[in-house]
């Protein structure tokens, strides 16, 4: 498959940086698996939206979603052709940027002429891993799951040691008769001890 001139990239809500490539024809975004971009999110539906590559650029359209579609904080109402620098917001919590990879690919997009000149957004970090629709990987540090604290071990480990230090400190000033107590059973199989009778 072509290298796609165009890409979408999360700017807040579940993973903010990952970037998907737009290589698709029609591309499903939603809370369910089944969906080409999955956002995990409350506020997203099941089937959100779509967006559809035509001659005339990637038109995005809102699948009767409850909390809405919006394109530069306007609810969308019909479906509406994407510029490079659109923001694209799913609910309250979730945007991506429409954005184009190269120069040459802007200069493909269909623009409307009432159409306000798009607002520039923030470039994406240099950092961001690049994920095929179907495979998003997370693009910061922040991401990663959290290590482990070794703090309950090592609490673990000095309650063992102490313990087994009150033992032996129990057993080493242990009176003699307490030891031949503890020694009886032994003396079935003829093992006796100085001083025990």
């Amino acid at each position: 498959m072509a290298s796609s001139l165009f890409r979408l990239i999360v700017r807040t809500g579940p993973n903010p940086g990952m970037v998907f490539e737009l290589t698709k024809e029609v591309t499903l975004f939603g809370r369910d698996v089944t969906s080409d971009i999955v956002l995990g999110d409350t506020e997203v539906s099941r089937q959100h939206a779509r967006i559809t590559h035509t001659a005339g650029g990637y038109v995005v359209e809102d699948l009767g979603s409850t909390n809405g579609t919006f394109i530069n904080g306007e609810r969308l109402m019909a479906p509406r052709v994407l510029n490079p620098g659109d923001l694209i917001g799913f609910g309250e919590d979730v945007t991506l940027t429409f954005d184009a990879v190269s120069p040459d690919a802007a200069a493909t997009i269909a623009s409307r002429v009432a159409a306000p000149p798009p607002t520039p957004a923030p470039q994406a970090p240099a950092a961001a891993p690049v994920a095929h629709v179907a495979t998003p990987t997370p693009a910061t540090p922040a991401e990663r799951p959290p290590r482990r604290s070794c703090l309950p071990l090592a609490l673990a480990g000095g309650g063992c040691l102490i313990i087994l230090s009150a033992c032996a400190a129990t057993l080493y000033l242990m009176p003699l008769s307490w030891w031949c107590i503890l020694m009886t059973p032994l003396r079935i199989f003829g093992i006796n001890f100085d001083g025990c009778y």
